[in-house]
């Protein structure tokens, strides 16, 4: 028996590396910094084989999983949604977790579409 990768004594993870578990975010948002109000799409990728079976998205320091599947959006982000986001990809070997990703929320100032007149006055 071939073993990749020992996590604990007679426990072997074939195939199911944590550097083979990719986190990526949004081209849009390369820094991780979210402007309040708009959305983020991640996604988490592997290369494992036997191939990933299921993914679940977590944030650092919530119990509860936050999503599953390949992807997760966060949509009309609010300050709340800051945090550190991670995967976890299961198959039929194990689990693993991608790295974290910090997720920066900053208020966006802008102007309001409408309609502006600009009124001047000669002496």
């Amino acid at each position: 028996l071939e073993c990749d990768l020992h996590q604990e004594e007679n426990l072997c993870l074939k195939g199911l590396h944590s550097e083979h578990i990719l986190l990526l975010h949004s081209s849009h948002y390369p820094s991780g910094e979210i402007v309040e109000g708009t959305s983020v799409t991640l996604s988490c990728n592997s290369d494992a084989n036997p191939t990933v079976d299921k993914y679940t998205w977590y944030k650092k320091n919530v119990t509860s999983p936050k999503a599953s599947g390949q992807s997760y959006s966060i949509t009309n982000i609010i300050s709340e949604d800051r945090g550190e986001y991670y995967c976890e990809a299961q198959n039929g070997r194990g689990s693993m977790n991608s790295t974290a990703l910090m997720i920066i929320v900053t208020v966006g100032w802008g102007i309001v579409p409408g309609n502006f007149w600009l009124l001047a006055q000669h002496p």
